[in-house]
C-alpha cells in the first residue's frame, strides 16, 4: 500500500484531496550495459498520473476514474482540539499536504466562531428591525448559538482562534512551489500569520532550507522561539526524513539552547536543557512528526 496524507478538511466542501510527488527519471548510462538508461516510474504515482491526465487536460471528456482507498487515522498528528492553540507547521515539499487540511478546518473553525459570535448577538436582542419582539420570542440560546456550528459546540464564547506560522521548503520558486496560491490566500485571509518560505536551487542564490531561515534569519528564529516558550504552541513537522526531519529537530534545539544558555554554565548544560524541552514537548503532543524516507 501507499500512504498520502488528506489535504483538505471535513468541514470545507466536502471533498476528499491528496497530493502525491510523481516519480520518473532516468537510470544512469553506463556503456555496454543494455539495462542502464532507462526510464523509471513510481509504481502508484505513475498510476495516479495517467488517471489525473484527462482531468489536468482542458478537454473536455466523459472519463470518470475511480481509484480504490482506504483510511489510515492517526491518533497524534492531529490538530489540537482548542481551536486557540497556536500552531507552527514545517512541512517541505509535498510535506505540506496535511498542513493545507490543517488550515482549511482553521478556516472553517474560526468562520464558526464567527457565525456563533453574530448569533449570540441576536439572542442578546441586537435586532435592528422595525417589530414588536418579546423577550420570549428570542428563543435563540448561548448553547443553540453554540450548537449552529459545525463540530464546534466544544468551543467558549469568547474563544479566539490561535495564531499560526508555516515553513515551506523547495527547489524553485517557479517551479514546485506547492499551493502557492493557496498559502497567499490564507495569509491574505489571516488565517495564516507568518509564511517562510525557503528555496535550495534559485539560480545566483546560495542553498536554502527551511531549517536554514531558523538559525539565520534573526526575526524568523526569535518568532520561532516566541511560539514554542511563550505561547505554547504545537509544532507539526511533516515531510521526507532522510535529512529533514533530523535537520529542523537540531535547528530547534540550538534555538533553545540559546535562549537556556546562562553565564555560569559548564559544557553543553544549555543544550541538554534545550534537548530535555524538545523531548518534553514530544510527550505531551506538542511536538509531533510524520516522516517518510
Amino acid at each position: 500500500p501507499r500512504y498520502y496524507s488528506v489535504c483538505s478538511s471535513p468541514l470545507h466542501h466536502r471533498q476528499l484531496k491528496v497530493a502525491f510527488s510523481v516519480v520518473d527519471y532516468l537510470t544512469p548510462f553506463i556503456p555496454q550495459d543494455v539495462m542502464s538508461g532507462r526510464r523509471m516510474a513510481g509504481l502508484a504515482t505513475r498510476r495516479l498520473e495517467c488517471i489525473c491526465s484527462p482531468l489536468l487536460s482542458n478537454k473536455q471528456s466523459s472519463f470518470k476514474p475511480k481509484v480504490q482507498i482506504f483510511p489510515k487515522p492517526t491518533h497524534e498528528f492531529r490538530l489540537p482540539s482548542n481551536v486557540s492553540t497556536p500552531l507552527v507547521l514545517i512541512g517541505p515539499g509535498t510535506g505540506i499536504a496535511p498542513f493545507i487540511g490543517f488550515l482549511s478546518h482553521r478556516q472553517a473553525q474560526a468562520a464558526s466562531l464567527e457565525s456563533t459570535q453574530a448569533a449570540e448577538q441576536t439572542s442578546e436582542g441586537t435586532w435592528r428591525g422595525g417589530y414588536e419582539l418579546e423577550p420570549a420570542d428570542l428563543a435563540l440560546s448561548t448553547g443553540d448559538a453554540r450548537g449552529l456550528n459545525l463540530a464546534v459546540d466544544y468551543m467558549s464564547k469568547h474563544q479566539k482562534a490561535g495564531e499560526i506560522d508555516l515553513f515551506f521548503g523547495c527547489r524553485h520558486s517557479d517551479h514546485d512551489y506547492l499551493y502557492k496560491e493557496e498559502l497567499e490566500e490564507f495569509k491574505a485571509a489571516g488565517i495564516l500569520n507568518n509564511l517562510y518560505v525557503a528555496f535550495s536551487r534559485e539560480p545566483g542564490r546560495e542553498k536554502t532550507y527551511v531549517q536554514t531561515l531558523m538559525r539565520k534569519d534573526e526575526g524568523c528564529g526569535k518568532r520561532l522561539l516566541e511560539m514554542i516558550l511563550e505561547r505554547e504552541a504545537s509544532v507539526y513537522v511533516c515531510g521526507d526524513g532522510n535529512a529533514m526531519g533530523r535537520d529542523v529537530q537540531e535547528a530547534i534545539v540550538d534555538l533553545l539552547t540559546r535562549h537556556f544558555c546562562k553565564e555560569d554554565d559548564g559544557p553543553n548544560e544549555g543544550r541538554s536543557r534545550a534537548v530535555a524541552h524538545l523531548d518534553k514537548m514530544k510527550i505531551s503532543g506538542r511536538f509531533v512528526l510524520d516522516i517518510w524516507s
